[in-house]
């Protein structure tokens, strides 16, 4: 089964594929921040001012500026 988070406009946002194994916890929200690089306090925050597509967005491009430092 794949799991797809869709923000605006259809596009998808985190794409995971659910093999039924460990992986099913991604549908935590503390997996969900840990995928993301950032505490679930945070994220919580983030979802509730902004929204989820917008907080799951927001840490994916921190992880992706990361990414460009290294």
């Amino acid at each position: 089964m794949k799991l797809q988070l869709i923000g605006r406009g259809n596009l998808p946002l985190l794409t995971f594929i659910m093999d039924g194994g460990s992986d099913d916890s991604i549908l935590n929200i503390s997996a969900l921040s840990r995928k993301l690089g950032c505490s679930r306090s945070s994220f919580i925050d983030r979802c509730r001012d902004y929204g989820l597509d917008s907080a799951i967005r927001y840490y994916l491009e921190e992880q992706r500026k990361k990414k460009l430092k290294e």
